[in-house]
């Protein structure tokens, strides 16, 4: 196996309850195939702007990332998050500095009768909240007129007394509110006494920037956020009350991306609960599986080696989570320096504090990249490699930056515009399947 040993990063997550992580990667063509699968539509925010530092700084955030690389975001003694200033004095990191909105959204109806709202759904997270009544009218007078959820008007709401919630900001700001419980309606699928938690208080820049009504939680309920007792996810929910078949307790996941309007696909995205639709899986390809460790409430799994031009550089024990709410591939610092040592003009921006290069660079300059999912190498389509605008007059911010002080990857919606993907809860395993793109090479940000 062709490698540098220079990679290699020792995994200090213990892996304890998982029993199928002894299990050797399988690669299986589902054998229940529903031909009626019903797709949850994805919306695309059309005002939706790319920033790649900020979007940095957001998955900081949510994983306690220490930037390790030089460039205005630090951690002070105190653990929180910081920003220097030009002037070299430093403040904390408000939500402005962090990527709140949202490309993909999706309609989920909750109570009696239903109150559609359009929510994030991430596998990074645990929580299902939703912008609310409870709302002060004061707080939302700054808003255009966002969608909320009104208790008072479903008959099958009932609170939860004594449970709430709270997500914290890096700048000490925070959205918060009660649990209670409802009906919640994904696709065609019921869930009956689904904890909803409602949002009574929202930071100011959550209220003006996020296209989203709250966020739908993937993820697994050890990472919850309901005190003083946590509360089931959708997924885990569905399983206990049977919504989805025993042999297909899972979702997929389809993101499109608007560098692919042109494509016989459309860039459209979706969703699906207790199915897979084989209908975008390529002829003559399959789905490849590789198991899953849970304990920190992510869907890990073992990812060990990237291929960049051909070369394969080994990353011994090394894990990645995938995750939706989250825009950018994080891997090991070197790994992004040999990837981005392979295009002309690039460099490492201070001031971005991610890696850029030329704008104006040939797809044919791009390094061919991919990525390990187990056993199964992903192919990055080169199309995605630029992120957004540098701060760097004729640069590009890429999609692939350092996970600071993070001993995983994280996988988000630039690995995943490249796979269906499926997200199996019962069987505890991650499965992909690499998407066909009749124009990898697209169009460059």
């Amino acid at each position: 196996m062709q490698g540098r040993a220079w990679l290699s990063l020792i995994h200090i997550l213990l892996i304890t309850t998982v029993v199928a992580i002894a299990t050797p990667v399988s690669v299986v063509r589902h054998p229940n195939y529903n031909a009626n699968v019903t797709r949850i539509s994805v919306h695309h925010n059309p005002n939706y702007h790319a920033n790649g530092t900020k979007s940095l700084v957001h998955v900081y955030y949510k994983y306690g990332i220490t930037p390790i690389l030089p460039g205005p975001y630090h951690r002070g003694d105190d653990g929180i998050l910081r920003k220097r200033q030009e002037d070299g004095t430093t403040g904390v990191v408000t939500a402005d500095d962090q990527e709140n909105d949202m490309y993909y959204t999706c309609p989920v109806e909750i109570g009696t009768p239903p109150q559609t709202l359009n929510l994030n759904f991430d596998t990074g997270s645990s929580d299902t909240w939703v912008w609310s009544t409870a709302i002060p009218e004061t707080e939302l007078a700054s808003t255009s007129g966002e969608t909320l959820f009104d208790p008072s008007k479903s008959s099958t709401f009932h609170n939860m007394p004594g449970s709430t919630w709270q997500i914290r900001y890096g700048d000490g700001s925070s959205a918060s509110g009660t649990v209670g419980t409802d009906v919640v309606k994904i696709g065609s699928i019921t869930i009956e006494g689904q904890a909803v938690e409602l949002a009574n208080q929202l930071s100011r820049q959550l209220l003006n920037d996020s296209v989203a009504n709250g966020l739908l939680g993937l993820g697994f309920s050890f990472i919850n956020n309901v005190i003083p007792i946590r509360v089931q996810t959708p997924l885990e929910n569905m399983i206990l009350q049977n919504d989805i078949p025993t042999n297909q307790e899972l979702f997929t996941c389809y993101l499109g991306s608007y560098k692919d309007v042109n494509d016989p696909d459309g860039g459209r995205s979706f969703y699906s609960f207790g199915d897979i639709d084989e209908s975008v899986i390529p002829s003559g390809q399959e789905l490849c599986y590789t198991p899953i460790n849970n304990t920190r409430g992510f869907w890990m799994f073992d990812s060990p080696s990237v291929i960049i031009n051909g070369e394969q550089y080994d990353l011994p024990k090394y894990q990645a989570v995938a995750d939706t709410g989250t825009t950018l591939l994080l891997l090991p610092d070197e790994v992004c320096r040999q990837f981005y040592g392979q295009i002309p003009g690039s460099e490492y921006s201070e001031a971005d504090q991610g890696w850029v290069y030329p704008t104006n660079t040939s797809p044919n300059d791009l390094p061919d990249f991919s990525v390990a999912v187990g056993t199964c190498p992903i192919t990055i389509d080169k199309e995605h490699i630029g992120f957004a605008p540098s701060l760097k007059p004729n640069m590009t911010f890429g999609g692939i930056q350092s996970p600071g002080n993070l001993k995983f990857g994280i996988f988000g919606d630039i690995f995943l515009q490249n796979v269906y993907a499926v997200f199996d809860g019962g069987i505890l395993r991650f499965g992909v399947v690499q998407r066909a793109d009749p124009t990898p090479d697209g169009q460059q940000s």
